[in-house]
């Protein structure tokens, strides 16, 4: 008894060889971007068929008929179909687009600059209709808040803004109010995280009583210590000549700028 899988087969191989005579050409493939319409898989020698491009592609040159040889094969194919094109893409504001082909099912991918975050799409293809799937992002920046301002500090910005927000860049200058000095990063700036550095600190500064100098004295000089900035002035004894700065000027390392001193003038 023959198996039906057996049957099944000798039955095929009998239908190919009804429909499959020498003088029929099979349906021509798909190739280079063109392909025959309809369904028809069998053409009788002598037919006369149309080739048309693919969806995505258009005609750039050469015949579209091909002819059914008595050989039971085609005549030669010359209809060129070529990828369609999209538009060439240019690069949002602060980012870059990358690419390496704009014909039909060529991908595009979008990225931004340090500090900017990408709003739409990452990525894009050219579609049939020669247009690019998505629209071009934007990049947008980064925004801080406000920064920390540490106790008898101030900030002066670059910039004069609105609100309490900053856009990535935007930084500033801490000061400290005298007698105080800044410890820390003078210069704060929005990171392209959307942090600050650590703010500074103010501390606070003294230096000791001024010192005397020889043949010299003070002027309104008080028995304390003294803050960043303040200054004492010296003067000379008679006949003694101040050489040197007349005053002197608590720093902020805690001691005092170079005093002066009294010479005799020369005859």
């Amino acid at each position: 008894m023959i198996r039906p899988l057996h049957l099944l087969l000798l039955c095929e191989a009998f239908l190919l060889d009804m429909v499959m005579p020498e003088e029929v050409c099979p349906r021509p493939p798909e190739e280079d971007g063109a392909e025959v319409d309809g369904g028809q898989l069998f053409f009788e020698r002598g037919t006369e068929i149309s080739l048309s491009c693919i969806q995505g592609y258009t005609p750039t040159g050469g015949s579209r008929k091909i002819i059914c040889k008595s050989t039971g094969e085609w005549t030669e194919r010359t209809l060129k179909c070529s990828p369609k094109r999209c538009p060439v893409p240019s690069s949002p504001q602060n980012g870059k687009v990358h690419f390496n082909g704009i014909t039909y099912k060529s991908n595009i991918s979008y990225s931004c600059d340090e500090g900017y975050i990408l709003h739409g799409v990452r990525s894009s293809w050219c579609l049939h209709t020669g247009q690019w799937s998505s629209p071009q992002p934007e990049c947008k920046s980064v925004t801080c808040g406000l920064p920390v301002i540490p106790p008898y500090a101030k900030i002066v910005y670059d910039r004069q803004f609105m609100g309490d927000v900053v856009e990535f860049g935007m930084g500033g200058i801490y000061e400290c109010r005298p007698p105080m000095i800044l410890h820390g990063n003078r210069r704060v700036t929005c990171l392209a995280d959307g942090t600050w550095l650590e703010p500074p600190e103010c501390k606070l500064v003294k230096c000791p009583h001024p010192p005397a100098i020889e043949n010299g004295f003070l002027s309104f000089a008080e028995a304390r210590e003294y803050g960043y900035r303040e200054r004492v002035r010296y003067g000379c004894i008679k006949p003694y000549i101040l050489y040197g700065a007349m005053e002197i000027e608590c720093t902020e390392t805690g001691s005092w700028s170079p005093e002066p001193s009294c010479r005799k003038g020369s005859n």
